[in-house]
């Protein structure tokens, strides 16, 4: 049964709990991020409306084709976009979406800002026609949420939309975005996946909060789990769709679950980062591990790999 969140919650202080799956036991607490309900609330929606500045340079970027091209134009106009907000934050609309972006120090946000019509087009619509009343989706490394936000939207309240995301910062701008668009049937689960159970330091690479890590001596202590074991806390059957993008991660995540799932529990859709989007990193390809079971290729986008199967 998918947990929602009345009107009245939309008003609480952020919390992790405020979309989250059901309490964890004690011993979880730690791993899973713990509560944020001792930070202020965060202004309303409207506080870092883009100035006039701002408003310029979005109009050119967001005028923009999508494609490689309207890219690279976009940024002639983002300094332009950039130099007009406040504390480093904007409160527009993108993917039908009213978002509070943070685009100074996450990639994935700044797309979202600058040229939306760019954000993983095909990806999202692929997305969108998966989802439905009782259908699930699984965004593994969710970033800021965007393909849970525009899951949720798709599949409406008896859908069920869970965003995996180690980052308690980046749980906390999404519960607030959630919120924004009453969207109270995306449930934050707070841990790490991959193929074996543990506790690791996740650090964020760059100053981009996409790049984060496990690994290291310094950062954010989070709980590793395996997605079965994952699914099965949150007694999910199946999750008709996934999206995994976990920093080259992948294939060991997806390598466990084929090896002890039943094949009616994997996914219908997958979207998985391209294996050469690793910068410069040597990582398995998760995409060839799909095909060999099964799934075939619907699509490659530039930034990643859209396969389906067929369930029966």
């Amino acid at each position: 049964m998918t947990e929602t969140t009345s009107n009245s919650d939309q008003l609480a202080p952020e919390t992790d709990e405020t979309l989250a799956i059901p309490p964890a036991p004690p011993e979880l607490k730690r791993a899973q991020g713990g509560a944020v309900s001792h930070e202020p609330p965060s202004p309303e929606y409207g506080a870092y409306a883009p100035g006039l500045v701002s408003k310029i340079g979005l109009a050119i970027g967001r005028a923009l084709p999508a494609s490689r091209a309207g890219l690279r134009l976009a940024g002639a106009a983002r300094p332009l976009a950039l130099s007009g907000m406040k504390a480093g934050l904007a409160d527009v609309q993108a993917l039908g979406l009213k978002l509070r972006l943070h685009p100074t120090d996450n990639l994935s946000e700044k797309r979202l800002f600058m040229t939306p019509q760019c954000f993983d087009p095909a990806e999202l619509e692929a997305l969108r026609g998966v989802m439905g009343p009782g259908k699930a989706f699984m965004d593994i490394g969710a970033n800021a949420g965007a393909y849970a936000l525009v899951a949720a939207m798709a599949g409406g309240d008896k859908s069920r939309v869970i965003a995996v995301e180690p980052q308690r910062e980046m749980r906390r701008r999404l519960s607030f975005n959630a919120r924004q668009n009453a969207l109270g049937q995306i449930e934050m689960a707070g841990v790490a996946l991959a193929d074996y159970e543990g506790e690791e330091v996740m650090r964020m690479i760059s100053g981009n909060h996409g790049q984060a890590r496990l690994g290291g001596s310094e950062g954010e202590a989070v709980r590793v789990t395996t997605l079965l074991t994952l699914m099965d806390e949150l007694k999910l059957i199946k999750a008709h769709a996934m999206k995994v993008d976990v920093e080259g991660g992948e294939a060991a995540i997806l390598s466990h679950f084929f090896a002890k799932a039943p094949k009616t529990r994997w996914p219908d859709l997958l979207i998985l980062e391209r294996a050469d989007m690793a910068d410069g990193r040597t990582t398995p390809d998760a995409a060839a591990l799909a095909l060999s079971k099964g799934y075939r290729i619907r699509q490659s986008t530039r930034m990643n790999v859209i396969l389906d199967r067929d369930a029966r």
